[in-house]
């Protein structure tokens, strides 16, 4: 129904549109819509442009603070990441304050961190060890305090290398850590802490220290306490004072209390003087920090109810202050605000030159209009009269009008359009009867189309009832079309069933059925049954729509899907079969899982075995971290190196400790030789315990390698071989008595063959000559030659015999350096070149083994010297990892090797008797003319 206020109006209008020319209806309507139009843009501009400048003011204020906030979680965490740093450093034990171990990473951190004024750590005793930046020539300084320092506070200059340099601060009064606040705070607060704001005495700037506790890794109990102090609020103020907040904009920030953290107007927080005072934003000298502070206590009553970012404005000064202030929090105790004020007079000057700008614009804007309004509305109205003149003779039926208008724009298209209106219509019934025609055409070709597709398409009406079926349907369907047929009929009349049953496919669920009711889908559970012959077949349905939405018909498609269900019967089989190997393959796996199991359980008990074998056998266990440089051993090895083990960690520091000073070297070269040459590793060693006892260890190790046959681990054992070295030593002794009393056999064989036999000839020459003093005096001088000869040669084999019994030679060393020792007495004694030379890397050999080769080796080069008068002897002692060799080569007369040579010799036989005692293999060559080579070897394992 229509309104009496819209009816009136209308009439108004038609009354008005009969009377009033078109000139005025033109032009008045296009100068009040001008001018509402200028007016609305005018003062929409005016507050588009105030919401904007108020939305960019406080845009900059939310970033500026979240700048502010950014850079103090910044500055606020470095503190905290350099004590947890330290702690974790200081729990193991590489930070040690009493005996200042530690303090190059303190050294380190304070060059990286400009704001950062002392970094120091105390412990439970009281000391401290910390590095210091000096506020005057930013040199670093190192302090500690601790037993040396009798508890008093030394500082030491650091070199480039962060080396203690010399001695530049004494502290007269004792320090102790333990009383000092931070110490107490953090170890009250078992966690991360912050210190109020106070100014360092030496620089009087304002600081802030953060502390942690240290605890045990292993019993949680408390170790010390790590600390950072920064110079924190003179930091963020240099950073506030670098923003540029608009014109004039300050920002500031403050704690709970109203007292000043930092500020961007310079204004120092903490007053210089005798006594250091913080500086309340409410006595602040800057006037705007002291109004935004008063007005925030007056609005919120309370600093503490300010939970969220909250945005303000207040008049100062005859001027309106934009506000924002951001509450500051950690988990460490920091409870700040942050504030920023930005002046809206900062703003506002480009605003109101704008305002004046659009206004002059407007007025100036509708003047133009109104002007060229009145000049459109005579150049519109004129060619309209006429085209309306001609539109009148037209309808009279005067067909050879003509509008005569020379314009290129919408009226010189009217009049065009109207010239050639009458034309039009005279040729219109000649192409409507065209468009019919081309439209037949097209149906015929659309027809052909749907009859070469390979799927059957049916078409139904609106109502249902099929119109229209290609060839490929009739085929599949065995029916043509049958328009007379109902929607009901059609699962009946084309015999339509459910897939794999006898019963009749749903009428409904037809997707031509479906298309009638504006589905469009498919299904593939429809079979159509020929006589014998049952046809699978998929189906499309789709709606064809008119422009207004409503159906106009359905196209139905369907093809035969026979082969596609064969091969999906043939997957199915396959799934069946893939399904029960599958079930044969878990049950399979199952009984593996089950036997790997029960080997696993094996061997943890094997590793329980060996575990409780070797707590029984007290031998101790090694794995050495190559890569990483850790240690791990069992609670056998450290009681093996005279260690409790829950008192000590296991390091290789720790076992080197341990070890005998002169076996240190040795040892270590054994490993590093193992791990070159992929070789396990043995060695015997003296480790010292606390009492000052010295026990032996055998080590036994062997490495693991990665791809690249680079070592990356160490396992072994040690065992404890004292009481088997102080046997062997018994062994030794007895030996060594039982070899000296063979010894004295042989000497004195030896004495009866040599020195006996030249003083036997001495004797009888000496009677010739007593004889011959008055018979034949010229004879005598040839028995004196005679018996200076023999006494000579006595001597000689005197000195010799003497030096083969001196047993010290292995006393004092072993079987290499006896033989160099041997070998260098030797030289003095004859006029033979000697040469001595050990092959390979000497290993000790049994007592009584090392002995009888000393002896061969004497009574050879014995032989060589005295039998064979050879000027050139050699010899070489070979080391190779299962036995050892001595060889002893000369160069003199030589003699024919046989049986009974050697037996037939006393020096031979004497040697082929000590090689037979310790298992050795003597081997003798020789020849006339061409010297003697003796070659001894014992195995290394037969020998122990």
């Amino acid at each position: 129904m229509i309104s009496l206020p819209n009816m009136f109006l209308k009439q108004a209008v038609a009354r008005v549109s009969r009377t009033v020319p078109l000139q005025t209806v033109l032009i008045v309507p296009f100068m009040l819509q001008t001018f509402v139009t200028v007016g609305l843009v005018g003062y929409f501009s005016f507050r588009n442009r105030q919401e904007a400048i108020n939305d960019l003011a406080s845009q900059l204020r939310r970033e500026l603070t979240n700048r502010i906030e950014g850079k103090l979680q910044t500055y606020t965490e470095i503190p905290h990441n350099i004590n947890r740093l330290n702690a974790s450093t200081f729990a193991q034990g590489k930070i040690v304050p009493s005996v200042v171990k530690g303090e190059f990473p303190l050294w380190q951190q304070i060059q990286i961190y400009p704001m950062v004024s002392d970094i120091y750590c105390g412990d439970r005793t009281g000391s401290l060890l910390g590095v210091r930046r000096s506020p005057a020539d930013r040199s670093i300084e190192l302090r500690s305090s601790n037993v040396t320092t009798d508890h008093k506070l030394y500082g030491y200059s650091l070199d480039r290398n962060g080396q203690g340099d010399q001695l530049v601060s004494q502290g007269n009064k004792p320090f102790d850590a333990r009383l000092r606040p931070w110490f107490k705070a953090a170890v009250t607060a078992g966690e991360p802490v912050w210190s109020g704001i106070y100014a360092d005495f030496a620089s009087q700037l304002p600081t802030i220290t953060a502390s942690t506790p240290v605890y045990s890794t292993t019993d949680r109990s408390l170790l010390g306490v790590c600390a950072t102090d920064v110079f924190l609020p003179n930091e963020m103020s240099r950073f506030l004072a670098s923003l540029q907040i608009g014109k004039t904009g300050i920002a500031f920030i403050l704690e709970r209390s109203g007292q000043l953290v930092a500020t961007s107007t310079g204004e120092a927080v903490i007053s210089s003087g005798a006594v250091a005072n913080r500086l309340s934003a409410v006595e602040s000298r800057n006037p705007t920090v002291r109004a935004t502070a008063a007005y925030l206590r007056e609005h919120f009553s309370n600093l503490w109810q300010i939970q969220t970012a909250e945005q303000l404005d207040f008049d100062f000064d005859g001027r309106r202050q934009l506000i924002q202030v951001m509450p500051f929090k950690d988990t460490r105790g920091l409870d700040w605000l942050i504030v920023t004020v930005l002046p809206e007079s900062d703003f506002m000057a480009k605003i109101n030159q704008s305002i004046q700008t659009t206004i002059l614009l407007c007025i100036a804007a509708l003047l133009l209009s109104i002007v060229i309004c009145i000049l459109i509305a005579r150049w519109i109205t004129k060619p309209i009269v006429s085209v309306s003149q001609s539109a009148k003779a037209l309808a009279d039926g005067e067909w050879n009008q003509t509008v005569e208008i020379e314009r290129s724009g919408d009226l010189g298209e009217l009049a065009r359009s109207f010239n050639q209106m009458a034309h039009q219509l005279q040729i219109a019934f000649a192409k409507m009867q065209s468009l019919n025609q081309t439209l037949a055409q097209s149906e015929t070709r659309l027809q052909k189309i749907l009859e070469s597709v390979p799927v059957g398409i049916t078409v139904l009406d609106a109502t249902g009832r099929p119109y229209y079926a290609n060839q490929k349907a009739i085929q599949l369907l065995g029916k043509g079309v049958l328009p007379s047929i109902t929607p009901e009929q059609i699962v009946e009349v084309y015999q339509l069933y459910v897939a794999g049953t006898d019963r009749p496919y749903p009428t409904e669920q037809l997707m031509m059925i479906r298309a009638l009711n504006g589905e469009q889908g498919r299904v593939d559970d429809i079979e159509i049954h020929q006589g014998n012959r049952i046809i699978p077949i998929e189906s499309w349905g789709t709606p064809i729509f008119d422009e207004s939405g409503n159906i106009l018909y359905a196209i139905a498609a369907f093809q035969d899907i026979t082969d596609r269900k064969q091969a999906e019967k043939l997957l199915a089989e396959y799934s069946q079969t893939l399904e029960q190997q599958v079930t044969e393959r878990t049950l399979l796996l199952s009984q593996e899982i089950e036997e790997r199991q029960r080997v696993e359980s094996a061997l943890r008990y094997s590793e329980e075995q060996r575990r409780l074998t070797m707590d029984l056998t007290h031998i101790g266990s090694w794995n050495w971290n190559i890569l990483e440089n850790t240690t791990e051993w069992n609670d056998n090895h450290a009681r093996l190196l005279g260690l409790v083990s829950n008192e000590v960690e296991s390091s290789y520091q720790v076992w080197r400790d341990r070890v005998h000073p002169e076996d240190v070297e040795r040892v270590e070269q054994a490993v590093a030789l193992a791990l070159a040459t992929h070789t396990d590793f043995e060695a015997e060693y003296r480790v010292l315990y606390p009492d000052g006892s010295v026990h032996w260890l055998v080590g036994r190790g062997r490495g693991i390698y990665n791809g690249a046959g680079q070592p990356v681990r160490m396992l072994g054992v040690i065992l404890d071989v004292s009481e088997q070295r102080d046997a062997a030593l018994r062994e030794r002794k007895r030996a060594e008595a039982a070899s000296i009393l063979e010894e004295r056999n042989r000497m004195a064989r030896e004495i009866h063959d040599t020195l006996a036999q030249a003083f036997t000839g001495v004797l009888v020459h000496m009677g010739t000559v007593s004889q011959l003093v008055t018979i034949k005096p010229e004879a005598i001088q040839t028995h004196i030659d005679i018996v200076r000869e023999l006494a000579r040669n006595g001597l000689i084999e005197a000195r010799r015999s003497v030096a083969a019994l001196r047993p010290q030679l292995l006393e004092d060393g072993n079987l290499w350096t006896a033989l160099e020792q041997f070998v260098a007495t030797m030289q003095s004694s004859t006029e033979a070149r000697l040469t001595y030379e050990v092959i390979g890397t000497p290993y000790t050999l049994p007592p009584d083994a090392e002995n009888n080769l000393l002896r061969i080796g004497q009574e050879a080069f014995t032989n060589a010297v005295k039998y064979a008068h050879a000027n050139e002897i050699r010899i070489e002692l070979v080391y190779e990892p299962a036995s050892c060799y001595l060889r002893i080569k000369d160069n003199g007369r030589g003699f024919e090797v046989s049986p009974t040579t050697i037996s037939r010799g006393f020096g031979l036989s004497g040697m082929t008797e000590r090689a037979e005692h310790i298992g050795a293999l003597l081997s003798i060559e020789s020849q006339l003319g061409q010297g003697t080579t003796v070659i001894v070897s014992v195995q290394r394992e037969s020998a122990t």
